[in-house]
């Protein structure tokens, strides 16, 4: 039952549906006006001939009427007009029958059309004759004098066997036309349906499998229409979420071994302090230890924590002044720089640059590119925080002299638990999450955050955000 209910039968279905009920009503309208067309023209013909035969007809039935010489008259007409003709008095008598044997000579024809032609007007009918057993077609003719005197009736009859069997055959041949039409139509949307839906059915595997954990999936289109631009976004789709998987699987696998190395350094710290005497001096030592790695693992899930609320929390942005924010970051953190030995400036312009954004969010930016600038720039260094604006961006640089960034490094910085030197960046306290968040804090804003670093001559981080008008 499921194949009926498919797109594809759908829609040679409706296709067969339109091409009958388009046919059907194409055929009725054809055969009417053909069926109109052969009666029109066949009343016509009579018409013509008994118009032609009264002429001939006024000289015979004035006075004295011959019979025999009008029935042999009749009989001429008859053979050209291809009807039987029967010539009839005013008193409703026939005087003249193309019929010889059989035929109506010397009686009264009380038909309803004679009576009408007496009356002065052409009549016609159709009617079944027995004789012929066909259909016929029925004219009577008034015959006037030059005064509009009527003195008789010309009544022509003819058969519709041949109009009747044209008819047939054009029905027959509609019926044929609209079988041909049905077919090739069928056909055709059979081919039709085959092309919409095999890309659909694709899909279905495709998502099918993809259900199934296999995510490396992959439609092969070559057409550019919706059909095509659906596979395409299907392709991108499937991309992605293979890419999300895996990044998610990594993203699993570093938290446990970022978490698994404090975590581990801690238990050795404690067994140690539990199993061997120490000295106060070296127990302290001990203790300053395990402070520092609790604190790491607090900076950890604080960055995690962090990084998950910016994937689902929706903030209220707001108007804010970008060279109030920096002025007032340079002087919350020039201190602590001076205790590392490193020179902390800024250069922010008179004019007031304002942005739409989160202020908690962009000063989260701020701090952690300084904090990133202070592990790498080594004692004597300069950090410098600049503020510009270029076209319609207001952009920040955070500029360091520290170590620099290999040109192979600089295009994972910004990822997750990602170190150019792992070893030193967690002695400084790093967790390698401050620049995930710095560009994920600046992809919510609708910004952008790139890197400029040479190796051994220092590094500038760029965020750039749309400049609001006052």
């Amino acid at each position: 039952m499921a194949r009926f209910y498919s797109i594809r039968f759908r829609l040679t279905a409706t296709f067969l549906t339109i091409i009958l009920a388009v046919m059907l009503i194409i055929s009725l309208f054809l055969y009417n006006i053909l069926e109109r067309y052969h009666m029109n023209n066949l009343l016509i013909h009579l018409e013509r001939t008994g118009f032609l035969a009264s002429e001939f007809l006024v000289g015979h039935l004035r006075g004295q009427i011959d019979t025999i010489r009008l029935s042999s008259l009749a009989e001429n007409i008859s053979r050209q007009a291809d009807a039987r003709v029967v010539f009839i008095d005013d008193k409703g008598l026939v005087v003249g029958d193309s019929v010889r044997v059989g035929g109506l000579l010397n009686q009264t024809l009380e038909h309803e059309d004679v009576q009408i032609a007496l009356a002065g007007e052409v009549s016609s009918s159709t009617t079944y004759s027995t004789r012929i057993e066909h259909q016929v077609k029925q004219i009577a003719i008034p015959v006037k004098e030059d005064n509009n005197t009527i003195i008789g009736v010309i009544f022509l009859s003819t058969s519709l066997e041949g109009v009747n069997q044209t008819l047939a055959d054009i029905r027959i041949f509609l019926f044929l036309a609209t079988l041909l039409a049905m077919a090739v139509v069928g056909g055709g949307s059979v081919v039709l349906a085959r092309r919409f839906t095999g890309p659909l059915e694709e899909l279905t595997m495709a998502a099918k499998k993809m259900s199934e954990g296999n995510l490396d999936q992959h439609i092969v289109f070559s057409s550019e229409d919706e059909i095509g631009r659906l596979a395409e976004q299907f392709n991108i789709m499937a991309r992605r979420l293979n890419y999300y998987t895996k990044n998610l699987k990594k993203f699993a696998a570093d938290v446990a071994h970022e978490v698994r190395t404090p975590l581990t350094t801690m238990s050795l710290l404690t067994k140690s302090l539990k199993e061997h005497d120490m000295e106060p001096k070296q127990q302290k030592e001990f203790i300053e230890d395990l402070d520092n790695e609790l604190d790491r693992l607090v900076a950890l899930v604080n960055d995690l924590l962090e990084l998950s609320k910016l994937e689902k929390n929706k903030v209220e942005y707001e108007k804010i002044s970008m060279n109030t924010l920096l002025q007032d970051m340079i002087g919350e953190n020039k201190y602590r720089f001076e205790r590392a030995g490193l020179n902390l400036a800024g250069f922010i312009p008179d004019q007031s640059l304002k942005v739409f954004a989160v202020p908690r969010q962009l000063r989260q930016v701020v701090s952690n590119l300084l904090d990133n600038a202070l592990n790498y720039t080594p004692p004597g260094g300069m950090v410098t925080i600049s503020l510009y604006q270029d076209g319609s961006e207001v952009i920040t640089k955070v500029e360091d002299t520290g170590s620099g960034i290999p040109k192979e490094d600089q295009s994972f910085i910004f990822e997750r638990f990602f170190r150019v030197d792992r070893a030193r960046s967690r002695e400084g306290g790093g967790t390698g999450l401050g620049l995930a968040i710095v560009s994920e804090i600046i992809a919510k804003h609708n910004g952008r955050v790139w890197v400029e670093s040479e190796e051994g001559r220092g590094s500038s981080f760029y965020f750039a955000l749309t400049a609001v008008e006052e």
